[in-house]
């Protein structure tokens, strides 16, 4: 169980400010390693980052046709080698032994997913509950992680489920359904650091506001275009909805 995969999926991802550390942070794990990144028509300089990067010969480059996050994950995942398969969240960083943590935790093959602990990139009261909150409870109590933790698991299992379900919001969470079937998620002891920008664009309490009206939508099962356009707005950050 030496070789982990990790697939980072990519849509103009020069706005979030962090793909150059994404791709730095990735190069510097230490162990076997397969860096796959996905990338869906973009017309930023992603391409450029990415194939200029010091490091470009450790990355598999995979253009695709996807639309949403989830079908670009799944084909990481098929293309994907290793016995563990870790999803990369487009705009957050791993700690520098993440991948050394993973092998740790998953040598106990009782062990079939986890993700990282999780903090933000910017401080607020409501921020810290927040990553708390979805460190410590929803985990245990819901067996959820959203895939800023940066997700891992056997890829038997993620093939077994059929890779990522395809949804363009909430397919972390009907992800981590799927696979809390098998049993809960472990935490890793390193602490992830992702993006607040849409807490700190949008306003923190609206935007808190809004996430929590999207999950009873969800658990009301309304049509998950509606809700990802509620959620991104124009921005198309997740989905290229030109191309559907």
């Amino acid at each position: 169980m030496s070789l982990i995969s990790v697939v980072l999926p990519c849509l103009n991802e020069i706005r979030h400010g962090y793909l150059p550390r994404i791709l730095d942070n990735l190069a510097q794990q230490s162990g076997e390693k397969q860096l796959i990144i996905v990338m869906s028509p973009s017309i930023d300089g992603t391409y450029d980052v990415i194939t200029q990067h010091p490091a470009a010969d450790q990355f598999k480059l995979i253009d695709s046709d996807a639309t949403n996050r989830a079908q670009r994950l799944t084909v990481g995942i098929e293309a994907s080698q290793g016995d563990i398969v870790l999803l990369h969240h487009p705009a957050t960083l791993l700690p520098p032994d993440a991948l050394s943590q993973v092998r740790g935790l998953m040598a106990n093959t009782m062990l079939t997913w986890g993700g990282f602990r999780h903090s933000f990139d910017f401080d607020h009261w409501l921020l810290r509950f927040t990553s708390w909150y979805s460190t410590t409870q929803r985990p245990r109590f819901s067996r959820i992680l959203y895939l800023d933790h940066c997700i891992f698991a056997r890829r038997e299992a993620l093939m077994a489920i059929g890779g990522v379900p395809d949804m363009d919001i909430f397919e972390d969470t009907a992800l981590s359904h799927a696979l809390g079937k098998f049993g809960p998620p472990c935490i890793a002891p390193g602490t992830i650091v992702t993006s607040a920008r849409r807490f700190r664009e949008r306003g923190i309490y609206k935007h808190a506001a809004l996430n929590q009206l999207l999950k009873l939508m969800y658990h009301a099962k309304l049509d998950p275009k509606k809700m990802n356009w509620l959620y991104e707005g124009n921005s198309q950050i997740n989905v290229n909805y030109d191309e559907k």
